[in-house]
């Protein structure tokens, strides 16, 4: 059985994963299209997820998870 401490652990490593897949999905996905309003906005939506991913590393770092 899992302590809280490792439930916490394994939940934010999951998010950062999640936010860099999603990063990277928005970022393929903005090559594709030739909507430049739509483009722009997944490249804000990349820019997100990796604001997101950044307070997450930091957040992590501060706990010592790595």
């Amino acid at each position: 059985m899992l302590t809280d401490q490792e439930k916490m652990n394994n939940a934010l490593k999951d998010m950062l994963f999640h936010e860099e897949s999603m990063g990277k999905k928005y970022a393929d996905l903005a090559q594709q299209i030739t909507d430049p309003k739509l483009q722009q906005m997944l490249q804000g939506m990349e820019m997100g997820a990796h604001n997101h991913y950044g307070t997450l590393s930091q957040k992590m770092t501060s706990l010592g998870i790595v």
